[in-house]
């Protein structure tokens, strides 16, 4: 009975032997080849994934240089409208200037000038009434008639200056208008340049997010590179401990084997 046993209890153990070392050779068989098929899908994944990253790369490098194309237009474009509303800033002197001479100067010129000829219009009856006079008495070689007399020559100049000062006043008025219009223009001129800011401030804080994001990308292509790199090693560590662990196992069931014989051949 001990001997049938024994022999049972070796044949179990060959049998045992012989099943673990058929699957240690079998994992080593299987192991290896599947170890290399993970690792060239792993290498082509990566490959794939560092090619999206690049195309990532390349649409951030186009965002950025059409962002700052567009920014620099917009710089343009805020340096045009600003320099415009100051150049109607610096025109608004001017024009004040101008409605001043035009509106008070020359009509008080004007009505100034009128006085002055109005005396001289006195003036100059006093003096064709004396010549008229002398003229008649024979004293003078030739008879004093001139076909407009001098008093009324002036007092024609002055009823032409007549009507100037309310010429003037409505061109000042018309002055006045364009200044309130240009003063109007200025201020949205300065708002518009202000929005325009805005907007480029608005290009700028877009560049700086895009710029972290190149940075990021750039940092994760880097991490893949050494990655792609790292793999062979990875891989060619675990063919070393796959190749290891199926060896030690074999020589487990080897054992095993030569203990179920040795209880075979005893029995």
């Amino acid at each position: 009975m001990r001997r049938l046993v024994s022999r049972l209890a070796g044949a179990l153990l060959i049998i045992a032997g012989i099943i673990g070392l058929g699957l240690s050779l079998a994992g080593l068989i299987v192991g290896l080849p599947a170890l290399g098929a993970a690792e060239q899908t792993l290498d082509r994944r990566l490959t794939d994934l560092d090619q999206a990253l690049s195309a990532v790369a390349d649409g951030l490098r186009i965002a950025d240089d059409s962002l700052s194309g567009a920014a620099g237009t917009i710089t343009a474009i805020e340096t045009t409208v600003r320099s415009s509303g100051q150049a109607i800033s610096d025109t608004l002197p001017t024009i004040d200037r101008i409605g001043i001479l035009i509106g008070e100067d020359i009509p008080r010129t004007i009505r100034s000038t009128r006085q002055t000829l109005e005396s001289a219009r006195e003036t100059a009856r006093v003096a064709d009434a004396i010549l008229g006079a002398i003229s008649r008495t024979g004293l003078l070689g030739n008879v004093y008639n001139p076909e407009v007399p001098l008093n009324q020559a002036i007092q024609q100049v002055s009823d032409s200056l007549s009507p100037l000062p309310a010429s003037l006043s409505s061109v000042r008025d018309r002055l006045t208008v364009t200044g309130a219009n240009l003063r109007r223009i200025g201020a949205n001129t300065e708002e518009v340049a202000e929005q325009i800011a805005r907007i480029n401030a608005s290009f700028r804080d877009a560049r700086r997010v895009i710029d972290q994001y190149q940075t990021l990308v750039t940092d994760l292509r880097t991490d893949l590179t050494a990655l792609r790199a790292a793999l062979p090693v990875w891989f060619g560590i675990a063919r070393i401990m796959l190749a290891i662990l199926a060896l030690w196992f074999a020589l487990a069931q080897i054992a095993l084997f030569a203990q179920g014989l040795t209880l075979w051949r005893r029995s």
